[in-house]
């Protein structure tokens, strides 16, 4: 009777150095490719910076010990894939992240002036019109005079010119006696955040006018801005929810 073909030592020995590489794959570098395929993540969850940054620490760690027990670990390569996407989004998003808000502040920023210029010039309507929800505000360039003589509307301006601070900083800039004649002028951005799904901004501005020494004085006006996208355009749509006077900047 034949005896059936034996496995040459040679098989064994393949096996065995096969079983050994798998044994020597290096976890960190494998833990380090897996947090840099996560990083992405941190351009939408900015809560999720820890991710690329443990990609990066693991790649390192990885990476000192291939190098220091070579050939023993296996996983340089996933090691420096890990590294690259872990530095690449721990840059990128803080980056993301600054540049987003600085837009959102500039854009808010414009578009308090164009408020404050239609205090400035008395324009009770448009000032008016600018703190309306986009999606209820009338286009500032038709004639407004129409809309509030309803009687509804009337109300509504009536309760917004009578707010003090409102009325104040309308009778500040309708005086033609202030010499020299008063001024408001940009103080810094208080904060930017987040309020039911939209961007808000507060900013701070200075008001200056003549006292009844001609001494100049100055108060200081918060102003709430919010940001909302319009669905149908995609085009970023400003609020002035709110406008406080005689706050207190910090350090003033």
């Amino acid at each position: 009777m034949s005896m059936p073909d034996r496995p040459s030592p040679n098989t064994f020995l393949a096996t065995d150095e096969e079983v050994v590489r798998y044994r020597a794959l290096s976890t960190s570098a494998l833990a380090a490719l897996l947090a840099g395929l996560f990083s992405p993540l941190t351009m939408v969850f900015p809560a999720f910076w820890f991710v690329p940054l443990a990609a990066v620490v693991l790649a390192g760690l990885s990476l000192w010990r291939i190098e220091v027990r070579n050939p023993d670990l296996i996983g340089r390569p996933a090691a420096l894939v890990g590294l690259f996407l872990g530095t690449v989004f721990l840059v990128a998003a803080p980056a993301d992240d600054f540049l987003y808000h600085y837009f959102i502040r500039q854009e808010a920023r414009q578009f308090a002036q164009t408020w404050i210029d239609a205090v400035r010039k008395g324009e009770v309507y448009k000032a008016h019109q600018l703190m309306v929800q986009p999606t209820r505000r009338l286009p500032l360039e038709s004639k407004l005079n129409s809309h509030y003589r309803i009687e509804t509307n009337q109300r509504m301006l009536k309760t917004f010119v009578n707010e003090p601070t409102m009325r104040t900083l309308f009778a500040i800039f309708r005086s033609t006696e202030l010499e020299p004649a008063a001024q408001i002028r940009f103080y810094e951005t208080a904060s930017t955040g987040r309020q039911q799904g939209f961007d808000t901004v507060e900013q701070i501005y200075a008001v200056t006018y003549p006292d009844e020494r001609k001494q100049p004085t100055t108060f200081f006006l918060a102003l709430l801005l919010q940001r909302s996208i319009e669905v149908a355009s995609g085009r970023a749509q400003w609020t002035v929810l709110k406008a406080d006077g005689g706050v207190r900047p910090p350090g003033w």
